[in-house]
């Protein structure tokens, strides 16, 4: 009898810690389903995505600093289930803002170019694109001179000299 009752008293500590076991039981899908909700709503978030496998999260994309790039890494870290994180999302800086930059530029154009009326200039994110045609190279070395001065990123010259 006493037999009889330690193996079910077994069975029943079997049967029990195998079901404790299997309610613990998360699969990798549940797992990156709750890293993509927790990922949205973080707008800096919006260029990375998650794959899970194992219980190791795997990030991918772009972030545009590293400060964005821990956050991310710490909010998948706090995942209850996750094993490990290997972050390989990339930091890539926004494009600088030139708009005040073409403003300038733009609005000292006229003044550079007006004793060359056949020559025109154009400006955008801070390049400079001078066309059109001049009598001599003296000419467009000149204004590309004065288009200089106004510090652009760049100037692309594609003037030519009348012949």
């Amino acid at each position: 009898m006493k037999a009889v009752k330690l193996i079910s008293l077994l069975t029943f500590v079997l049967v029990l810690g195998t079901s404790i076991t299997s309610c613990k039981q998360v699969s990798d899908a549940d797992l990156q389903a709750q890293i993509q909700q927790a990922l949205a709503t973080n707008p800096d978030a919006a260029n990375v995505s998650v794959t899970v496998t194992d219980k190791v999260a795997t990030l991918t994309g772009t972030v545009k600093d590293d400060a964005t790039k821990a956050a991310i890494d710490s909010i998948v870290g706090t995942v209850k289930n996750i094993k490990s994180v290997v972050n390989n999302v990339e930091v890539v800086p926004p494009a600088p803002d030139y708009s005040e930059l073409d403003k300038t530029i733009e609005a000292s154009l006229p003044e550079i170019l007006i004793t060359y009326p056949k020559l025109t200039a154009s400006v955008k994110d801070g390049v400079v694109t001078l066309e059109g045609e001049a009598k001599k190279q003296a000419d467009i070395d000149s204004v590309m001179k004065k288009i200089q001065e106004l510090n652009p990123v760049q100037i692309v010259n594609n003037a030519t000299v009348k012949k």
